[in-house]
């Protein structure tokens, strides 16, 4: 019985993360700043596919519990240093124009 619980609130995990990844794409595509659109991107994240992740519980194969453990924990700490760096690099860009400097081929 708790086994087939246990699928079925995997199952509701997989939708609600589905959900939220989704919202972040349609935020992603709609918003107009660089700098809201990295936010949308690091809900997409966080919210979105670590709750995916958290979705192999329901397996009960505790092998992939753990690989799916190590990726939540590697996008965690990956994912606040990429949307910096995507951010810093929108900023360098942005004064580079107010500047007039050339921004170089393409």
């Amino acid at each position: 019985m708790s086994h087939e619980l246990l699928k079925w609130v995997a199952d509701v995990l997989v939708l609600l993360g589905l959900a939220a990844v989704t919202v972040s794409v349609v935020g992603i595509i709609r918003m107009r700043g660089m700098l809201m659109r990295v936010q949308a991107a690091g809900q997409a994240v966080l919210v979105g596919i670590i709750v995916v992740l958290l979705s192999a519980v329901g397996s009960g194969q505790w092998e992939l519990v753990g690989r799916a453990v190590l990726v939540a924990v590697f996008l965690l700490l990956s994912s606040p240093m990429a949307a910096h760096a995507i951010a810093q690099a929108a900023a360098h860009e942005r004064e580079a124009k107010a500047e007039g400097q050339d921004e170089g081929p393409r």
